[in-house]
């Protein structure tokens, strides 16, 4: 019988699990799980400091006799304050985030006030034992911000570099196939048995939530309750998706601009001004140099080089979604900003987003695996450009080519070449465990339709939808947590979500005439 999750005794019985598990007659390809060092991150984590940390070891494709065993990195964030036996398991986005510099945010939130907060890294994320990191990709980001966003040379050398990195992986021995949300799920399922935690609580965020949905689904046992923050549900998964979301979070921003008397004065078509920049700047770019900075949010950094920035359509179109997670209260203003002529200010945000992902890399190896088995596979061939039709037909066809955050895709999964996910990956999630799913009015990434989809097929979940907050809301919205800390105590009562209806979209900012 597993040991209970006893509060006085889990920081013994951390340090001891390895040698339990090393102990036990364990049948080929079990998992099992050992206490270590926490991984030396490349950017400092401070909360990793108070961590427990090991690797879970687990089989590489569990269908396979005789499947080489691979590790994954786990740390737990112990409860400062008096906890509850059930902890928390923290679910990374991305597809391939890297999950231990999610630390800071768990601690700093307070996720871990009352319960031990586990992160284990997703097999092939960094840390990971293999990690399917992809310099090869990571590399392009810096010159792809020089070249036009769908233009011919920007595709062969994205999709070079996928073929690059895949090819790599596959002479180092890595099973390509076995890197997904069905693995991964099943990793969550060991992990939990291999520390003798009877019940604990599943937390989500992005991808994170379709991979939750999957592990509900796959493999509910042990689970007293789940969170999906900013949600993606396996049935909806798509490249394609990306602009249906983008256009619902958009104008959920719009929307409340008009609403707002101040914001309705001032820019009164923030739409038509963005389609009208979309169109303009992609039949005639914009070639500049200057240094990359988050503005108006950061200056650039000190004695930072200015590069080589090339500002087309398909580039102002891809930002509008990020930048409704950056400053959605700021997106009117910037947009008319861009309509005057000043273009420094987004120039020098798309440039800073392109050179963005060196420190801690996502894990192109588990995206890949993920976005081409289960997404890809299951997309027609005109899927994207569709879509973008259907959520903003004044685009040209070059913008819509291609959707957000996923360049590429199509051309890339034909190179990275593993077999469709079954069916079942993409049924809905019919679940009576106790779910609080939670949304952010103005995400663009994972719209708040994407949440109440997912609540309808799950009998006993509670919505929730902030507003005027972008993606990822738990950290940023303080009512979200007093709901979130108000199902773990009671996962059988509904929530308490009296704060939401007090909540108001922040105010807009208004330039000066």
């Amino acid at each position: 019988m597993p040991r209970p999750w006893n509060p006085l005794a889990s920081a013994r019985r951390w340090l001891l699990i390895a040698g339990i598990v090393s102990a036990a007659a364990c049948p080929a390809q079990a998992a099992s799980f050992e206490e270590g060092a926490c991984p030396r991150t490349s950017v400092p984590v401070p909360a990793l400091q108070e961590a427990r940390c090991g690797y879970l070891t687990v089989p590489e494709t569990r269908a396979r006799p005789g499947s080489r065993m691979i590790r994954l990195p786990v740390a737990l964030l112990p409860a400062r304050d008096k906890k509850a036996d059930d902890p928390i398991v923290y679910l990374e986005g991305g597809p391939g985030g890297p999950v231990m510099p999610s630390a800071t945010v768990m601690v700093e939130a307070g996720f871990n006030r009352f319960r031990d907060v586990i992160l284990m890294g997703q097999r092939g994320s960094l840390y990971a034992q293999p990690s399917l990191i992809c310099p090869e990709v990571d590399a392009t980001g810096g010159p792809l911000v020089g070249m036009r966003r769908n233009g011919e040379q920007a595709r062969e050398l994205y999709v070079g570099a996928n073929r690059a990195c895949r090819e790599r992986l596959a002479r180092e021995g890595v099973d390509l196939s076995a890197y997904n949300s069905t693995e991964s799920a099943a990793d969550l399922a060991d992990l939990r048995k291999a520390l003798h935690i009877p019940l604990w609580n599943v937390l989500g965020v992005s991808y994170g939530t379709d991979l939750a949905l999957t592990y509900m689904r796959q493999h509910p046992e042990g689970i007293r309750s789940v969170i999906l923050d900013s949600v993606l549900p396996p049935a909806l998964a798509s490249v394609a998706l990306n602009w249906t979301s983008q256009r619902q979070g958009l104008d959920a921003i719009f929307a409340a601009c008009a609403a707002d008397a101040a914001c309705r004065q001032r820019y009164p078509d923030p739409l038509g001004t963005l389609e009208a920049l979309v169109r303009a700047y992609e039949a005639k770019p914009l070639k500049t140099r200057l240094v990359p900075a988050l503005y108006p949010l950061a200056p650039p950094e000190p004695d930072a080089p200015a590069v080589d920035v090339v500002i087309d359509g398909a580039s102002i179109a891809y930002w509008a979604g990020a930048a409704s997670e950056l400053y959605g209260n700021r997106l009117p203003e910037l947009l008319y900003e861009m309509a005057a002529g000043r273009m420094e200010g987004v120039a020098s945000i798309i440039a800073a987003i392109g050179f963005a992902h060196s420190a801690e890399p996502l894990s192109y190896g588990l995206q890949n695996g993920v976005m081409c088995s289960e997404w890809i596979a299951y997309e027609a061939a005109d899927s994207v450009l569709q879509a973008g039709l259907r959520a903003f037909p004044a685009y040209p066809a070059s913008v819509r080519s291609q959707a957000p955050q996923f360049p590429f895709a199509a051309e890339v999964c034909k190179v990275w070449n593993v077999a469709r996910a079954p069916e079942a990956q993409r049924d809905p999630t019919a679940s009576a465990i106790p779910t609080l799913v939670i949304a952010g009015s103005y995400d663009a990434m994972t719209s708040a339709q994407n949440a109440r989809f997912v609540a309808r097929s799950l009998p006993r979940a509670t919505l929730i939808v902030l507003p005027g907050i972008g993606h990822y809301v738990l950290p940023k919205s303080d009512c979200a947590r007093s709901v979130m800390y108000s199902l773990l105590t009671a996962p059988d009562s509904r929530p308490d979500v009296s704060c939401v209806d007090a909540l108001n979209v922040p105010p807009f900012v208004i330039a000066p005439e």
